[in-house]
């Protein structure tokens, strides 16, 4: 099977059940959604890995009901009314920045719009102090 096209801001569902170097205490479940966040190489299938960030359901010890925000300002919320392929509401969790190998990111679901994409980018810089 040829390496799928990929983009910076696409989705997948990723199958991580094989060894990926990812700790085992930073994963509660090998299944999860990604967004990757590679702006460059990625047309270059000898570039093998890739950078993303998982998300994870905007459940309520992630998200202030109150406030109608997400406790970190690290987190970025997507719905399902902008992206019908998610079920529930979403955040996409900027802290954790994950390199995983190509030939995992076979399940593409759908690609993040350009300000959303920027909202992710914004909310990753800050993390990692720029």
């Amino acid at each position: 099977m040829s390496d799928p096209e990929l983009h910076e801001g696409d989705v997948f569902f990723l199958d991580l059940t094989d060894h990926t170097g990812i700790s085992q205490n930073t994963m509660k479940d090998p299944h999860y959604i990604a967004v990757i966040m590679n702006q460059r190489k990625l047309g270059n299938n000898n570039h093998k890995t890739i950078i993303c960030v998982p998300m994870t359901s905007a459940h309520p010890n992630l998200w202030d009901a109150v406030k109608n925000r997400p406790h970190y300002n690290s987190h970025y919320l997507i719905t399902p009314a902008k992206y019908p392929a998610l079920k529930h509401d979403t955040l996409i969790k900027c802290e954790h920045i994950y390199t995983i190998n190509r030939e995992h990111f076979t399940d593409y679901r759908f690609t993040l719009d350009k300000h959303d994409l920027s909202e992710v980018r914004r909310r990753m810089i800050n993390m990692i102090g720029y």
